[in-house]
């Protein structure tokens, strides 16, 4: 009797595992269902596990830790993976709390799996310029090349030439790199964690676009690229219909470090109205004044994030059709004004 209870005990045991091989294998959303929730909690051990290394300085357990992370995920599927994301976040947070030239050196092993994984993350060819930078300056700079070419507008790879620059005054060509291009560069736009596009960001991170909207309306937008960089061009928006509207707003990418300055905003209906700054009520989602006067208004940009800068009218425009002002962008300089100008004497 008892015999045959187990037979029927293990007989159902085995026939609900078939059955859920079974579902498991036909049921594609379940599959999906289940992978990503394990590729989820194990991003999240990984990253408490590294985050933990870093905290007590230990950069070595730490590029271990992330090496293991990463022969795990060449297991489950080779090459550039949907585990890459979650691999660079912890290479990121370990990396954000590296100092010294050692503890760039504890991760290097890191960076050059990743960079033989995909070669085509930004960040990463600057981490590799870095913890390259002590005993091979040729393929530290040839990293750098690359980041520039990935993103000529972010500045993390300028930010590594002035430090290169300040430890070995006779990298010159190097340098001038930074004195005759970052200043003019905005192509590229901001970069997602792995790839060249942002698809979180306005018009895929790119800060060669912005466009206006009316009265919060972000459906249909009126995109125009920057002509030029540090100096003023007058951008014209012509609307498909004619709108009552008591604001528009500029959206934008702008990255960090730059200010944009706007001018002579003019409002189209049957009749040209000039706007005085006076009479709008100005102020943006994150980006700063930095001053103000009758006839301009600049402001600040800190990060690379999306941004709308908002100008509220104090009575409201009727048919509106057309929007045009003058609006200039400038990158911010990284390194004191004396270095350029002492390369361009010598």
């Amino acid at each position: 009797m008892i015999k045959n209870k187990v037979n029927v005990v293990f007989t159902a045991t085995i026939l609900i595992i078939i059955l859920f091989i079974a579902y498991f294998t036909f049921d594609s959303s379940l599959r999906r269902y289940v992978y990503t929730k394990f590729i989820g909690g194990y991003k999240l051990y990984q990253y408490h596990t590294v985050g933990g290394h870093v905290f007590n300085r230990d950069f070595n357990s730490a590029s271990k830790q992330i090496l293991k992370y990463i022969e795990f995920s060449q297991k489950i599927s080779k090459g550039k993976n949907s585990m890459l994301q979650g691999i660079f976040d912890v290479t990121d947070l370990a990396t954000s709390k590296a100092h010294t030239q050692a503890e760039f050196n504890a991760m290097e092993s890191v960076y050059i799996r990743i960079n033989e994984i995909t070669d085509d993350i930004y960040k990463n060819h600057i981490w590799l310029a870095r913890s390259l930078s002590d005993n091979d300056l040729k393929q530290s700079k040839s990293h750098l090349n690359k980041a520039l070419r990935l993103s000529k507008s972010s500045e993390e790879a300028y930010r590594e030439i002035i430090r290169l620059f300040s430890k070995n005054k006779k990298l010159i060509n190097l340098m001038n790199s930074y004195c005759v291009n970052y200043f003019n560069d905005f192509a590229g736009g901001t970069m997602n964690r792995t790839s060249s596009q942002d698809s979180k960001n306005f018009f895929y991170g790119s800060n060669a676009i912005f466009a206006i909207s009316r009265d919060d309306d972000y459906l249909k937008l009126n995109p125009k690229f920057i002509s030029n960089m540090n100096e003023y061009h007058t951008y014209d928006f012509i609307f498909q219909k004619a709108k009552d509207i008591n604001e528009f707003n500029i959206l934008k990418n702008f990255f960090a470090g730059s200010k944009v300055s706007i001018r002579n905003i003019v409002l189209h209906n049957n009749k040209i109205n000039e706007i005085l700054l006076k009479n709008l009520i100005i102020h943006s989602s994150s980006s700063y004044i930095l001053s103000q006067s009758s006839e301009e208004i600049i402001f600040l940009n800190t990060n690379n994030d999306s941004g709308i800068l908002k100008f509220n009218f104090k009575t409201q425009y009727n048919d509106i059709i057309r929007i045009t002002l003058e609006l200039k962008l400038e990158k911010l300089p990284i390194v004191s004004e004396s270095v350029c100008s002492n390369l361009n004497e010598n």
